[in-house]
């Protein structure tokens, strides 16, 4: 009982250390001024005071938005610093302003402007100072402003007197979308955002000429039915208490109409007369021009085929003038690397009625090469959880068969190194070349007619080849290759990928150290194998949320030897192929509060290796290179990589070293907040949990029951890690330490047998594991 007690006082005091850092946050704050001006008041502190009876939220947004109206000579920014003055993780404030009181009533004019255009018109805002004085020469100024916003003006009616029949009919036809409601505050920015909206609305119905600068908004804060008196006592008595309540919840009427004195030939609709593109834009050059599909061409040395642009044009010859057309066409050139500057001109013919739209396209470098050297810590399913190096060689092509088609080719070569347990080796483990050719098509070739209009314009098509060959010294040799068409589409806040085919194969070579394992342990040899796999893939992912906190939502499915299994009797397909079905599905949340996040990650996946599989070797699971694994940096962290499970196993770990399944079920909890700040680089810390295992889904000869996914056994099944870590945020990328512990496991070494599922069983030398990570171990 007393080592126990003395194993979990070791791991809660470890694990407070982690914390110690994020709680010098709170207990050293008092500020430390440097390089200020002596014998001279400076800002020190400013606090603004908001009285109000709005919700907590809309009071801290509000709170939010004045302080950033302040004068810039007000604002006393202090930045953490690890030490500092004797002090650990101590707030400074280095060169403070001089405190000016033009300053502060320069700030008053700014904070009553936003909230006038907020709808605040009887805004009451006054401040006062208290000066302390530190040290003979430092005086700290303090300023306090108090607000009281007072009630909002609010919208009570909302008209639109264009006194121009078509404009007025558009107006009516698309009030689905106007920014102004009933009852909302009267803001600046809410009107400014409508007039907006109805200028472009105008402008896409072939209003070419019509601007913002044409609308005005008229409006009045007067009850009319003062205008019109009654002689009736009693709808008097009720006029009055209308005028009351107008003066308590004061409201405005809103009027939209056309400004008097425009010039009536912006009024005009236009057509499009001629479209003419530059592609090779450029200055001083000599033009050829050719005609496709009434588009003209102007080019001067042939870089372009004529016939690839009209696909990406979204207006025509003769067609009504719409801004959003012109938007679109510019976005969709942007978008293909070819170009790296899109302009588009409208100029006016003889008829009051018609426009020619010019095109110029100045062109981007052709050939791009570069060179990389790469590190990282390796977690995929062959190399394992190693340090590994690498070269990388890239060519690409901007301009494909004169196409704007994009092709990258890529040359890696890679080592990984470290110590190998399992392998004995101490420095190079694992070498790898591969060689990927990728070709990128700005359209959905060959099925764009058939999908969803909305989700043309941002449809892409993307050809795929890659081989590649890994040497895991004295256990494996995998040689691969892959070739793959897929589609790629983005609407709103959703993306979808299919892939179809997708053709790969994979060679396996076991080396000495592979084989003696398949000896000791024969259930391996369904594991490691290889194959031919013909599948289609597909994809599909919606990001959501509202305001900070996000929402990100994923699920994938294959299917693989549906259509070469209709071929009966192949000698290589019956050796060779794998038959299966496979999904996985991840939901992830965060959660924003004022200083700190809670990270939320839920993840399944489930694979099925159909007994129509001939091959007996391959029919009991899925190939290992599809299969799912937990562990390493973005997993289980309380586990090195394909270190858990299956199920609750205790298998020895130099008969079956790398652990892979069928079945993978995961929860991730993670707590975020700030620690201090070192020059550019934000340090946070966190505190998380991970929960869950992988499993394999059918019985085989060989295989312990216990390795099988069961839902009456999951209780037994599930691993549990907690732990804490560092995130160093250079804003380009996350470096992250995480410091984990095995709170349950399921499946230890045969070794630790007689800890499998004792809660915090492990001392803490045994359980603790160090993950080293680049970005958030999340999609966020």
């Amino acid at each position: 009982m007393q080592q126990k007690r003395t194993i979990y006082n070791k791991i809660l005091s470890n694990t407070l250390i982690a914390i110690v850092l994020s709680v010098l946050n709170f207990s050293c704050n008092s500020i430390f001024v440097k390089n200020y001006p002596a014998h001279t008041p400076f800002v020190f502190k400013t606090n603004i005071d908001l009285k109000s009876n709005l919700p907590k939220d809309s009071i801290d947004l509000l709170k939010s938005k004045l302080q950033n109206q302040l004068d810039d000579s007000l604002r006393a920014r202090t930045v953490r610093k690890i030490i500092a003055n004797g002090g650990l993780n101590r707030p400074v404030l280095d060169k403070p302003p001089v405190y000016d009181v033009a300053n502060a009533d320069r700030s008053i004019t700014y904070l009553r402007a936003l909230l006038t255009s907020l709808g605040y018109f009887k805004s009451d805002i006054n401040y006062h100072t208290d000066i302390d004085t530190v040290k003979e020469d430092q005086y700290r100024v303090t300023i306090d402003f108090d607000v009281t916003p007072g009630t909002p003006v609010t919208l009570d009616s909302i008209s639109y007197n264009l006194k121009h029949t078509e404009l007025q009919q558009i107006t009516e036809e698309n009030m689905q979308s106007t920014f102004l409601r009933k009852g909302d505050p009267f803001a600046k920015v809410t009107i400014s955002n409508e007039l907006d909206r109805l200028s472009a609305l105008y402008q896409n119905k072939g209003y070419m000429r019509f601007g913002r600068d044409m609308l005005q908004g008229v409006w009045d804060t007067l009850n009319p039915a003062i205008f019109n008196p009654s002689l009736d006592p009693f709808e008097q008595i009720a006029l009055l208490d209308s005028i009351k309540k107008s003066r308590i919840n004061p409201t405005a009427n809103l009027e939209i109409r056309l400004k008097p004195g425009y010039d009536e030939s912006r009024l005009n609709k236009f057509y499009i007369d001629s479209i003419i593109i530059y592609p090779d834009y450029g200055q001083d050059s000599i033009y050829q021009n050719s005609f496709h599909q009434d588009i003209k061409v102007m080019q001067s040395k042939n870089k372009f085929k004529p016939n690839i642009f009209a696909s990406h044009i979204y207006f025509k010859k003769g067609s009504l003038y719409s801004l959003d057309s012109i938007n679109r066409t510019i976005t969709q050139f942007n978008k293909m690397g070819a170009w790296r500057l899109t302009e588009i001109e409208k100029t006016f013919k003889d008829h009051p009625d018609s426009t020619d739209i010019i095109i110029r396209l100045t062109p981007a470098q052709k050939y791009l090469f570069n060179t990389n050297l790469e590190g990282s810590y390796n977690q995929n399913v062959i190399s394992g959880n190693l340090a590994g190096f690498s070269i990388n060689a890239q060519i690409t092509n901007r301009n494909l068969w004169k196409r704007s088609y994009t092709s990258i080719s890529n040359l890696r070569f890679g080592i990984e190194t470290g110590k190998d347990k399992l392998t004995n080796t101490k420095f190079i483990q694992t070498k790898q070349i591969s060689f990927t050719h990728s070709i990128y098509f700005p359209r959905a070739l060959a099925i764009e007619k058939f999908i969803p209009y909305q989700m043309r314009e941002n449809a892409r098509t993307i050809f795929a080849f890659n081989a590649a060959t890994t040497e895991r010294k004295e256990l494996l040799n995998l040689s691969s290759i892959n070739i793959s068409w897929a589609y790629e589409f983005q609407w709103k806040k959703n993306a979808l990928t299919l892939r179809f085919p997708n053709i790969e194969y994979s060679y396996l070579k076991p080396r000495p150290l592979l084989l003696s394992l398949f000896n000791t342990n024969p259930a391996l040899r369904y594991i490691f194998t290889d194959g031919f796999i013909s599948s289609a893939f597909a994809s599909y992912s919606k990001t959501g949320g509202k305001g900070k906190n996000v929402n990100f939502f994923r699920i994938n499915g294959e299917i693989a030897g549906i259509v070469s299994g209709l071929i009966q009797k192949n000698k290589f397909l019956d050796s060779n192929l794998y038959r299966f079905a496979k999904i996985d599905a991840e939901f992830t949340r965060k959660i924003v509060f004022t200083k700190s996040a809670i990270a939320l990650r839920l993840f399944a996946g489930l694979g099925y290796e159909f007994n129509s599989t001939v091959n007996p070797n391959k029919k009991n699971n899925l190939p290992f290179f599809k299969q799912y694994f937990a562990g390493g940096p973005n997993s289980m962290r309380a586990w090195q990589l394909r270190k858990l499970g299956q199920g609750s196993a205790v298998v020895d770990f130099n008969q079956d070293p790398y652990r892979y399944g069928d079945v993978q079920l995961e929860g991730n909890l993670e707590y975020r907040f700030p620690i201090t700040k070192i020059s550019s680089a934000k340090v946070n810390g966190a505190l998380f949990t991970d929960i869950g295992n992988i499993w394999f889904l059918k019985n085989a000869p060989g295989r312990p029951i216990d390795e099988v996914f069961d839902f009456s056994r999951l209780g037994k099944d599930i691993a549990v890690g907690v732990g804490t870590g560092l995130r160093i945020d250079f804003s380009f990328f996350i470096l992250r330490f995480d410091f984990s512990y095995k709170a349950k496991d399921p499946s230890p070494d045969i070794s630790n047998a007689a800890l499998q599922n004792k809660w915090f069983g492990y001392s803490f030398k045994k359980g603790q594991q160090f993950q080293l990570g680049i970005s958030y171990p999340f999609i966020f």
